[in-house]
């Protein structure tokens, strides 16, 4: 099924997950509604599940390509912060081709 909903307030967040996959989203919420999301999603995922999602590593604020859209990154340091608040563990970070950072968590 398909939803056009807010990420933050979406209903699919209200069933169980065992991965979340937030590719070229986060960044374009507001700090305080990143933070937020982190953590419904961490609640909404299974012990063990899974959560990838995209923001660069250092801490910035641009202009959207796609959207125009003011996008932010909280930088590394916080969300690693928000994850262990959330109850989940960092294990992983990738960057791709395209020079994308991606943060790979998972629910302990």
């Amino acid at each position: 099924s398909v939803a056009s909903e807010p990420a933050e307030s979406s209903r699919y967040l209200d069933s169980t997950f065992d991965g979340v996959i937030a590719v070229g989203v986060m960044f374009l919420l507001r700090g305080e509604v990143q933070r937020a999301l982190i953590l419904r999603i961490a609640a909404a995922m299974s012990p063990g599940g899974r959560f990838l999602f995209s923001s660069p590593y250092q801490r910035c604020a641009w202009s959207d390509l796609m959207t125009s859209r003011e996008s932010r990154s909280l930088g590394s340091h916080a969300y690693a912060a928000i994850l262990s608040e959330a109850g989940l563990a960092l294990v992983g970070d990738y960057t791709d081709q395209g020079d994308s950072y991606y943060y790979h968590a998972r629910k302990r």
